[in-house]
């Protein structure tokens, strides 16, 4: 088991770092040549978008076929999809209309791998190790946060952009290599019977499950409005540090090393509070952050950023505690493909404040949306029972 941990985790470290650095350098390679932040909101929008759309099949395929076998499909798909992008790049095809193919193309991939990729986690350990492998499979994604934007920065300072994207196709083949030894688990349940609709097994569980019907629904409102601050975040660093790709990664890192932190103590928080009131009390100081940062105050910027880091990952890293615990083991695939779809409303999220921040600004998008994750917590009982429907509507949709 613990080989198995190690694997899965040098894997995800890797596939993770790729990610943070492609992501990073398509972002501001996309402002810096466009200066235009809808172009933002596109791209981003063509990245997750696919997440709404595939995330429930993706689901599906958890629960009926092997998990490691499913990794290694999509690790290959992952390796072949960066290794074109960066060959284009040096080919000197890198236009706006094959960034966001790829983007899109890379949102499927991430789509399907993701849902296989928590189930894995979910089959590493009981219910009382939970929130420690949530919280170590965090710790690593913002240790890529960290490493990935400000590797992107500085090589996009140093070097052309086609060589980040090289890097991220390198970071992909070695998480593909080391996946590959790793063995079916025992624990995956093949699903003899029909099974039912990925949407009703959805819907039923909700319905069973109040508190975690209101997390979830929270959780579209922070990922529409407050995680999609990443996608902007070029603009108003822009603003503070006119043209410096560098101070774009190290902001990046920063935010990172937030959630660093934060994965490192939230085992401890959960443990004495309850993911509930973690989640609650993260998702209100979350939002007390996004109000602060259009604050003209360098040193305030990035103490900020490092806050939004740690409150982030507490708010996200809590969310997944919770249903890794809850769900059932025969549908977690399709439980936690639905449970990370929250994930897909940072696109419209990105597309709907790209365009507020060409009518306002970026100062006051960002106070806007801080208003938007707080007001929920100020009157959180009234606005889930108005709005706990959604979730049957957001399941029939799918």
């Amino acid at each position: 088991m613990i080989s198995i941990r190690r694997i899965f985790f040098a894997s995800s470290f890797f596939l993770f770092l790729g990610n943070w650095t492609g992501m990073t350098a398509i972002n501001w390679y996309v402002y810096d040549y466009y200066q235009e932040a809808a172009y933002l909101g596109y791209i981003n929008f063509a990245r997750l978008i696919p997440i709404v759309l595939f995330s429930l099949y993706a689901g599906k395929l958890c629960d009926r076929y092997k998990k490691t076998i499913l990794a290694k499909w999509y690790g290959a798909a992952v390796l072949l999809i960066t290794a074109l992008l960066a060959a284009l790049a040096f080919m000197d095809e890198l236009t706006f209309a094959a960034l966001l193919v790829f983007s899109f193309i890379r949102g499927v991939a991430s789509a399907f791998e993701t849902p296989n990729r928590n189930s894995i986690l979910g089959t590493l350990g009981d219910s009382k190790d939970m929130s420690k492998l949530v919280s170590s499979h965090s710790l690593i994604i913002n240790l890529c946060r960290s490493a990935g934007p400000a590797l992107a920065g500085m090589m996009l300072a140093a070097y052309d952009v086609q060589w980040t994207f090289l890097l991220q196709a390198a970071a992909a083949l070695l998480s593909l290599l080391l996946i590959l030894p790793l063995k079916e688990d025992k624990s995956v349940r093949i699903v003899k019977r029909k099974p039912l609709p990925s949407w009703k097994v959805v819907k039923q569980y909700f319905a069973g499950d109040e508190t975690g019907r209101r997390i979830f629904l929270y959780s579209l409102i922070t990922m529409a409005f407050g995680f999609s601050y990443s996608t902007v975040l070029p603009v108003l660093v822009d603003g503070h540090f006119a043209g410096r790709a560098d101070i774009f990664g190290l902001s990046m890192a920063v935010a990172a090393a937030g959630g660093i932190i934060g994965a490192v103590f939230l085992p401890r928080a959960v443990e004495h509070f309850g993911e509930q009131k973690v989640y609650y009390r993260s998702g209100f100081l979350f939002a007390i952050s996004l109000l602060l940062i259009p604050v003209p105050v360098k040193a305030l910027f990035f103490v900020v950023l490092f806050t939004l880091g740690f409150f982030g990952q507490w708010l996200r890293s809590s969310n997944r505690i919770y249903f890794q615990r809850h769900v059932p083991e025969s549908e977690r695939g399709v439980l936690m493909s639905a449970v990370l779809m929250d994930r897909g409303m940072i696109p419209a999220g990105s597309i709907l404040i790209s365009f507020m921040i060409g009518w306002f600004g970026a100062a006051p998008v960002f106070l806007i949306m801080g208003t938007i994750c707080l007001l929920p917590l100020l009157f959180r009982r009234q606005t889930f029972k108005l709005t706990h429907k959604k979730v049957y509507n957001i399941a029939d949709s799918n």
